[in-house]
């Protein structure tokens, strides 16, 4: 375990605390649950920490953990970090820094963080379906408009996010956020079949049988007890393919992309405000 991970494990550790004290179930999601599972712990070359919560104890959870989390921890939701372009939240270690190439123009928290995932129902009918889908990409490429582009992406997204920013979309991504949230959270867990991850990047593979789920099975995870899906082979398998198989070694890489990080500074100290409520990262 590097020095990053431990980090993020000591803030995993507060997450599980709060949801002790508020007797709401979690789960290790996506590649913390591979590693929980795999490895009984991160896996090696992992950056970050994914967990999920189903809606209702999201909500909680948002409207009760700051109080509950130690004061050098900052829940970062759309709420009270108006320019924070996400439908899930973020707990940040606010005596760290990461700062993010993709968000490192925005004024927001740039702490270590682990991300937490709201799980949300489906609807069974297609036609409901289809415009949920329609509708949940219209808002997320409004919301794409606040990040910064990178050689990653093709001369037409760049024009198309350049002509979103001259629209203004990067400054009302809290609206849109509130708005894509009402969307997705009309349909309750137990009256649906799926359970869905929709904040995670890896789109319909997020979309779950609810039997994937189920109650959790506990599993170790860097020396502490963690939760992840019931049914993790069929979890996994559904997102990963042969989880078990090792991957090639130029694949063995983190997929967060980094200005700075410094376990041992704020990162207030790295960040001034800018022209247009942005930010200049001082080296």
């Amino acid at each position: 375990m590097n020095s990053l991970q431990s980090t993020e494990l000591e803030i995993l550790k507060a997450f599980i605390g709060v949801c002790e004290q508020l007797k709401i179930k979690y789960f290790l999601v996506c590649g913390t649950a591979l590693g929980a599972v795999k490895y009984n712990g991160f896996i090696p070359w992992d950056d970050d920490v994914d967990v999920g919560l189903y809606r209702e104890d999201y909500e909680e959870f948002c409207n009760k953990a700051q109080a509950l989390l130690p004061d050098y921890y900052f829940l970062q939701t759309y709420k009270t970090d108006n320019k924070f372009p996400c439908i899930y939240c973020k707990i940040r270690d606010s005596r760290t820094t990461y700062i993010e190439k993709s968000m490192s123009s925005l004024n927001i928290n740039h702490g270590v963080y682990i991300d937490v995932f709201p799980l949300d129902g489906y609807p069974k009918n297609k036609e409901e379906s289809a415009i949920l889908e329609k509708q949940k990409r219209i808002h997320e490429l409004k919301l794409a408009s606040a990040f910064k582009t990178t050689k990653q992406h093709s001369l037409k997204s760049k024009i198309f996010l350049k002509i979103e920013r001259m629209l203004g979309y990067h400054r009302r991504t809290a609206k849109t956020v509130l708005k894509l949230e009402k969307i997705l959270s009309q349909w309750r867990i137990e009256e649906s079949e799926l359970v869905c991850n929709h904040g995670n990047w890896q789109g319909k593979l997020e979309y779950a049988p609810k039997s994937q789920y189920g109650e959790g099975v506990l599993v170790d995870f860097e020396g502490i007890k963690v939760r992840v899906p019931e049914n993790y082979d069929e979890y996994l398998t559904q997102k990963y393919g042969d989880w078990r198989a090792e991957l090639p070694k130029e694949q063995q890489i983190g997929h967060h992309y980094y200005e700075i990080m410094d376990l041992n500074t704020p990162y207030k100290k790295y960040v001034r405000k800018s022209f247009g409520g942005s930010i200049k990262i001082i080296r």
